[in-house]
């Protein structure tokens, strides 16, 4: 089996400061919390974290786990279709992105075969319980386990 949890970054501050180095508002610290409150009452399984290095994003991961991050640039300026290029050349099976819209937005919509627009702290997961490697994946194959 593999799987996907999809995590669109909390809320971020006004726009007085280079994009990427938006922080969290007050407001989306909250989101964070919520957001984790969430995800801990579930069976999250151990899995790498693929993370935007924006400021919002790390705030937002660091709320959400106390695993090791792999933060990339690549995450905030790459679009859709390279989202998804990017998470099929993946070898772990178990995969948190934690990221920004659209692209974000896109990725679920392509996994799941209906669009699907995540706001600020949604996350989707996802499974494909017969798939052992992510080539294996394509548009509309995964299963919707749970949302928040």
């Amino acid at each position: 089996m593999i799987e996907l949890t999809l995590i669109r970054h909390a809320h971020a501050g006004p726009y007085t400061s280079p994009d990427e180095a938006r922080k969290l508002s007050e407001r989306g610290k909250e989101e964070a919390l919520i957001l984790a409150e969430k995800l801990s009452r579930r069976a999250m399984p151990k899995g790498i974290w693929l993370v935007s290095n924006a400021v919002r994003t790390r705030e937002t991961f660091e709320v959400l786990s106390n695993e090791n991050g792999v933060f990339s640039d690549f995450w905030y300026h790459a679009s859709g279709p390279d989202y998804l290029q990017e998470i099929i050349s993946q070898t772990s099976r178990v995969i948190y992105l934690v990221a920004h819209n659209p692209s974000i937005s896109y990725l679920a919509s392509y996994f799941l075969g209906e669009t699907r627009n995540m706001e600020t702290a949604n996350c989707v997961h996802l499974q494909w319980p017969t798939f052992s490697s992510w080539d294996e994946v394509t548009k509309g194959s995964a299963i919707l386990t749970f949302e928040a």
